[in-house]
């Protein structure tokens, strides 16, 4: 057994935690007190630390350390964790929601432990402008995908695959890298349009979503893994196939127009005249032959392989 000095700072934590929990402002007793009766014992110390957390976010200390967004996440247990998924602490919930407002560290730090009582808040924050959740997307992405799948659908979704092409959003693939393995297969479908739509990042949304050997299975990860390639040689093809079809196309009227213009009028010329004429049709047939050559060339190598 170890010795009993070892406990005695770790008690004096829990101490210090409670007395500064029964010493915080009057203005959120309520909340304190759902909290404390609800959450386990053993998170008391942590709802202390969270706590401390808001109060620097409230009194605008940005020196503090615990303005850090991912401090409020990475201090809860396993433990703790369940007790907020199974509703038996509200009171943090309550507590964060209070003091939201605008701060956008707040919100992700919400999103990032997604409380029950917080779902509804989180789906209303998604729904905002690309630029306002910016700073928060991601995690909240994650929230509704594991918690609120009908929201999901109805706000995340529609952005996941944008228009197509260049278009093509990074969200997918930063929301595929944020969830577990298994949990991937449920992204498939977005992996399917990058791939109909021959969209820009299909490739590393390929290797993200396709490593699960349930995922596997599917025929949408039983493609070639890289295509992008190809498909930008297609597209540079496209590209610079009209212009080099224009200069060639007119080179071979010049030269044909050349050879009806001799045939048709050479008998009523001249000897001289028809040679002068001649010599001057084969001679501006071949400079242009030579000019439509080099644009065509040029055309090709000035257009990358790329897709848009």
């Amino acid at each position: 057994m170890a010795p009993w000095r070892a406990y005695v700072p770790r008690r004096a934590g829990v101490l210090l935690a409670l007395a500064g929990w029964f010493a915080s402002p009057a203005s959120a007793a309520a909340d304190v007190e759902d909290a404390r009766s609800a959450a386990p014992a053993s998170c008391v110390a942590e709802q202390f630390a969270l706590r401390s957390y808001v109060m620097a976010l409230q009194s605008g200390d940005v020196t503090s350390g615990a303005r850090d967004p991912a401090r409020i996440a990475k201090a809860l247990t396993p433990l703790c964790q369940q007790a907020i998924d199974s509703g038996r602490w509200p009171g943090l919930a309550n507590e964060l929601l209070a003091h939201v407002s605008d701060d956008e560290a707040v919100k992700r730090a919400i999103c990032a432990i997604a409380p029950p009582e917080a779902l509804s808040a989180i789906a209303k924050w998604e729904t905002a402008d690309e630029d306002t959740r910016a700073s928060y997307d991601l995690p909240c992405a994650v929230a509704l995908f594991r918690h609120r799948p009908t929201d999901f659908a109805r706000v995340v979704v529609p952005r996941l695959g944008g228009s197509g092409g260049c278009a093509f959003p990074s969200l997918a693939a930063r929301l595929g890298e944020a969830v577990g393995p298994d949990e991937r297969i449920r992204l498939l479908p977005t992996l399917d349009f990058a791939t109909r739509t021959r969209a820009e990042g299909r490739d590393r949304l390929y290797q993200i979503l396709c490593q699960h050997p349930a995922a596997r299975t599917q025929a949408v990860c039983q493609a070639p893994a890289v295509l992008e390639r190809t498909w930008a040689h297609e597209a540079r093809v496209r590209r610079a196939a009209p212009w080099i079809a224009f200069h060639v196309g007119l080179a071979v009227l010049f030269a044909l127009a050349a050879c009806l213009l001799r045939y048709l009028r050479g008998k009523e010329w001249r000897p001289s005249a028809m040679s002068v004429v001649a010599t001057a049709a084969s001679a501006a047939a071949l400079a242009w032959i030579v000019y439509a050559v080099v644009t065509a060339v040029h055309a090709w190598t000035t257009t990358w392989d790329r897709l848009c």
